[in-house]
């Protein structure tokens, strides 16, 4: 059994949304696209960020880059975007840094306190909140961590002075070497990220201290505590640069990894991404010891000035590309319009070669930019020139589907018309340029009545469903059928008339003809086994 070919069904073709008219905006703009992508990325960064007001200098510098490259209404939504993320760090800004001036005037109170014991507990207290209260302004919150640091100093030395006099004045030395002790301890507990160097030192001195009230028989439990706080505090400071290097080392292979990025819009994304990673994330990613530093900043720079010299390559080079395409441009607004849709696509084959291209040095991109968009305009110009007899060839197409419409199933078939719409669909595309506005009024009712055809079409095909339900119906009953020969004569006579019973939606179709093919292929089965059988073969 030959198997049949099934019927397709087609719908309305989208049009382009322009008619006769390729402004430079139809394509994409490479300073719209970067935009774009580096707004994603910071919105995925705000949204796991645990503080998100430390993302907003980068917000903040985001939309003043957003504001000084696009400057136009399709950046609009971008620029919103970051505005939201930016209104809302900069609220949790302003609370951290009120919260911290709290901190730093209860710490500068009790600096005077000599109730040793509780106002050491409380300090400790604002010190851990003190690290955990987010992000703020480094410059405006400098004023205030230091009047903190210096409370905490300043209370820190006052009772260390109070114990020294307690023991020059016979304090038992068993009771001081306790007090070191306890400040050992408490040292890994009052440090944060910003205190590491001075913590350090502050431990050296405790040990000094201790050594000097070492006695021939050591309290060997007094000792044990000591050296754990000593072994703990230089445990997690080391941690803490290990994972800094760990930062800055991932940050330099980033750095060398979008230094071989050579073209397009990742080259425009890389560069964005490497200015942050100069103005933000190295120093984020914390300090290192004296010597570690140097190293890594030496090789920081290194990376860094490889990046720029392949940046102002890559930018020189995206510079002679887009002033070729800008060059080609130009020479087809001079070239005699012969073929109105062969330019037009030219035209937007340029133009997305030209979205293409990385970004220029920002010297350059401002005249680039305003030569690119005359020679457009010159070419878009000398296409509105084409106005001829394409509103009648369009009014004519929507006439003759209109009355498609009112003539299928009746005075002609509903295939010859579907087929005859789809050929006016054609003609309506080829038609020619037109006005923008005229053209869209003429696009709208071209568009509501090719709906009204194909609503009609669909609500036709539906209805064959029931036709071909019921020949595969039939076609199951002829298995039933005592004489093979006569089922298959049967068979074939459904056949044609599933060819000509007309399409069906095509979710529905696959099933039907699965179906009705099932039961014709064993008929024929049948009729072959029986004929075999007659014949001894």
């Amino acid at each position: 059994m030959r198997r049949q070919d099934k019927p397709q069904q087609k719908s309305l073709t989208t049009t382009p949304t322009t008619e006769g008219a390729v402004p430079h905006k139809e394509r994409a703009d490479p300073s719209l696209e970067a935009i774009s992508y580096a707004v994603a990325a910071l919105a995925n960064a705000y949204a796991e960020a645990y503080d998100k007001a430390k993302l907003l200098p980068r917000l903040t510098a985001a939309s003043i880059r957003v504001a000084a490259l696009a400057g136009r209404d399709e950046a609009e939504e971008y620029f919103t975007r970051l505005a939201r993320m930016q209104k809302e760090a900069t609220r949790l800004a302003t609370e951290h840094l009120e919260r911290k001036k709290q901190l730093s005037s209860a710490a500068v109170a009790l600096a005077p306190s000599t109730d040793w014991k509780n106002a050491r507990s409380t300090l400790d207290q604002l010190m851990h909140e003190w690290r955990l209260t987010g992000w703020s302004d480094d410059a405006a919150t400098a004023l205030f961590r230091k009047a903190f640091n210096d409370a905490v100093a300043t209370f820190t030395r006052r009772q260390e002075q109070w114990f020294d006099e307690q023991r020059m004045r016979g304090a038992p030395i068993h009771e001081y070497r306790e007090y070191l002790c306890t400040r050992a301890e408490q040292l890994l507990d009052e440090t944060d990220d910003t205190m590491w160097a001075a913590s350090s030192e502050r431990l050296k001195q405790l040990a000094q201290l201790w050594k000097k009230t070492a006695q021939h028989e050591e309290d060997t439990a007094l000792s044990a505590r000591f050296t754990a706080a000593e072994r703990a505090f230089e445990a997690h400071r080391n941690a803490w640069y290990d994972a800094n290097h760990a930062r800055k080392e991932n940050l330099l292979r980033r750095v060398e990894n979008l230094t071989d990025i050579t073209n397009g819009l990742a080259w425009e994304a890389a560069r964005r991404e490497v200015a942050d990673i100069e103005e933000h994330d190295w120093h984020e990613a914390g300090q290192l010891p004296h010597d570690q530093h140097e190293v890594m900043e030496r090789e920081f720079r290194t990376v860094l000035a490889a990046f720029h010299i392949r940046q102002r390559e890559a930018e020189h080079e995206a510079l002679k590309q887009k002033e070729k395409v800008v060059a080609r441009i130009q020479a087809l607004s001079r070239r005699p319009l012969d073929n109105w849709k062969a330019t037009r696509a030219v035209l937007l084959e340029l133009q997305q070669a030209y979205a293409d291209v990385g970004p220029v040095a920002a010297a350059s991109e401002a005249d680039l930019l305003q030569a690119y968009r005359a020679a457009c305009q010159a070419v878009v110009c000398k296409l509105g020139t084409l106005r001829g007899n394409s509103t009648e060839k369009r009014s004519d197409v929507i006439r003759l589907i209109r009355e498609l419409t009112d003539k299928a199933g009746k005075g002609v078939s509903w295939r010859d018309a579907r087929d005859k719409v789809l050929m006016l669909q054609k003609q309506y595309m080829g038609a020619g340029p037109v006005a923008r506005a005229e053209g869209e009024a003429l696009w709208q009712e071209y568009r509501s009545v090719c709906d009204c055809f194909f609503e009609l079409y669909r609500s036709w095909t539906g209805e064959n469903v029931e036709v071909k339900e019921q020949l595969c119906t039939e076609a199951e009953a002829l298995l039933d059928e005592r004489n093979p020969f006569e089922s298959k004569e049967q068979a074939k006579k459904l056949q044609q008339r599933w060819k000509f019973s007309g399409p069906v939606p095509p979710e529905e179709n696959e099933a039907l003809w699965t179906r009705f093919s099932k039961a014709v292929d064993k008929v024929f089965e049948r009729a072959r086994a029986e004929w075999e059988d007659i014949h001894g073969t």
